[in-house]
């Protein structure tokens, strides 16, 4: 088998050759790297395995029909079916918990400008103290204040409740 010189285009031979396997590997990366860069060459490949493309059996259409109807089969499509319910069910949850928590925000804030809540106010420290205060120490004192507000809020929204339950009556 001759080799294929760089400004050589392929012929039947050279592609019967490689179809069947017979070029070494120098010479089937040569022939490939010539192809892809060669336009006639890349048509008269196409041509050539249009030509060797086989039709497909006759029984092969049954084949796959009885083989979609095997129980093994069929488990998986409905397990893949299964799965996409599953996924927007789960989503569909999440938009509920969200819409959900949103109109809770939404109700708990409605009731919280009601409230007259003070902020504890922090006693005036002395700078060098200030710059001596650790890390640790200011964020003690902030969660501290945090959950001082956060416990105003909640017997303010008690208070509410109560006055609202009363009213009822």
């Amino acid at each position: 088998m001759k080799e294929l010189r760089e400004q050589q285009h392929i012929t039947k031979d050279l592609f019967e050759h490689w179809q069947q396997g017979k070029m070494t590997c120098s010479q089937e990366e040569a022939f490939l790297k010539h192809t892809g860069s060669c336009t006639f060459c890349a048509e008269k490949f196409g041509e050539w395995m249009d030509e060797v493309l086989v039709e497909p059996p006759v029984y092969l259409k049954d084949e796959i029909s009885r083989r979609t109807r095997q129980l093994d089969v069929q488990t998986a499509v409905k397990v893949k079916q299964t799965s996409k319910q599953m996924q927007l069910f789960l989503y569909s949850l999440r938009v509920g918990l969200a819409v959900a928590a949103s109109i809770f925000l939404l109700t708990v804030t409605n009731g919280v400008w009601k409230m007259n809540v003070e902020m504890p106010k922090q006693p005036n420290r002395m700078e060098s103290h200030e710059d001596r205060e650790s890390l640790i120490d200011k964020l003690n004192q902030g969660s501290s204040t945090v959950t001082d507000a956060l416990n105003q809020m909640t017997d303010g929204l008690f208070q509410i409740e109560r006055r609202d339950t009363e009213e009822r009556k």
